[in-house]
């Protein structure tokens, strides 16, 4: 009887089998289980927490994406009749500069003709290269709409490097005015800047609070105290919204969504967040960092996200930019006989604006970012 190989070692390069009654492909089903992922029916819906946008325009493709935020005038006063007109103050908010990377997740497969052959039809589907690089870019444009979350807390210029040219950041051209170089600020922080030099705003929590019913409506009072960047209100999380969590999470924001009571109380006092929630998203890719696991670890991290305001064009805050769609190639290499299986793609992701997303580490620990 053979040896059957495990690990580094091809075992259907040497010979072929006896057939086998079934063969697992298990990384279409780790890919399917982390792409379906709910935890007491929780929804999975990763890819709609973002806005996909493409760099091509009627004129054609593009290197650059700009995004500039303009808020309006600083003031706008009065004046008497037969008078002057006072002057005003027109203010932009800031500039989100996402240049094209030139950096393309690629993968290729050389097969030369002779293996094919050898492979018998009980498991040649399952050995599908073409696919297995499909299921690997899927796997990776999930773990990057996470790792958003698990990067709100990191300034953009100390983002890990693997991390450093697939991610961006609001405002890399800085506020109007005399700040023109880059903000460097957090997803989430504690000293959001204002572009007429106003008092900073906050959209995490101090104090690292854990999800509870008093933490999270505290959540919602404070985004509905937003300003814009010229100080006029500009309130989020007013209705439904979406909350991504660690796996920690998923039970207590059940529990707030669906419950007739407040949780985890004496008194029979109703549960006023009952049904506000438009989705409960978890991923095992929020138990650490996909790019960083050493740094940012933080399984207990809970985000609301306000997608009420989406734009097509600009989102809601959270983006994906394609400079380069999937692309598949089968090639022919005639001086090995063999077929090469390609493919490509390039994706930024990141955030334009922060006012829609609330977010704790849920540590216990001061933050202020």
């Amino acid at each position: 009887m053979d040896v059957l190989f495990q690990g580094s070692q091809d075992i259907f390069l040497a010979k072929v089998r006896a057939a086998f009654d079934a063969v697992e492909d298990q990384a279409l089903r780790s890919s399917r289980a982390i792409m379906g992922y709910s935890l007491i029916g929780s929804d999975p819906s990763a890819a709609s927490l973002v806005t996909q946008i493409s760099d091509t325009t009627q004129e054609g493709s593009r290197a650059v994406w700009r995004h500039v935020s303009a808020s309006g005038i600083k003031n706008l006063k009065t004046r008497s009749a037969g008078g002057t007109y006072p002057e005003v103050e027109f203010i932009r908010g800031y500039e989100t500069v996402v240049y094209d990377p030139d950096l393309q997740d690629a993968g290729l497969f050389a097969i030369p003709d002779e293996r094919e052959s050898k492979e018998a039809a009980q498991y040649k589907d399952v050995l599908n290269r073409a696919k297995k690089l499909l299921i690997e870019i899927d796997r990776k444009n999930v773990a990057d709409i996470f790792e958003i979350f698990n990067l709100a807390f990191t300034a953009p210029g100390s983002y890990p490097n693997d991390a450093a040219n697939r991610f961006f950041g609001r405002g890399n051209a800085g506020l109007d005015g005399a700040a023109t170089g880059a903000l460097n600020e957090e997803l989430a922080s504690t000293a959001h800047a204002r572009a007429d030099g106003g008092a900073t705003q906050s959209n995490a929590s101090a104090a690292g609070a854990s999800l509870d019913t008093d933490t999270f409506f505290a959540a919602k009072v404070a985004c509905g105290g937003f300003k814009d960047d010229v100080g006029k209100p500009y309130p989020t999380m007013g209705g439904r919204v979406d909350i991504v969590c660690g796996l920690d999470n998923v039970k207590v924001a059940k529990q707030l969504n669906e419950s007739e009571w407040e949780i985890d109380v004496a008194d029979n006092q109703i549960n006023i967040h009952k049904g506000q929630f438009n989705r409960i998203i978890t991923s095992p890719y929020l138990n650490e960092s996909y790019y960083d696991a050493t740094n940012i670890n933080n399984e207990d991290q809970w985000h609301l996200v306000d997608v009420a305001n989406r734009d097509g064009e600009t989102g809601s805050g959270l983006l994906c930019i394609s400079f380069w769609p999937l692309e598949t190639k089968v090639e022919r290499n005639q001086d090995r006989d063999a077929v090469n299986y390609k493919v490509k793609q390039n994706k930024v992701y990141g955030f334009s604006e922060w006012r829609n997303v609330y977010s704790s580490k849920a540590d216990g620990q001061a933050y202020t970012g």
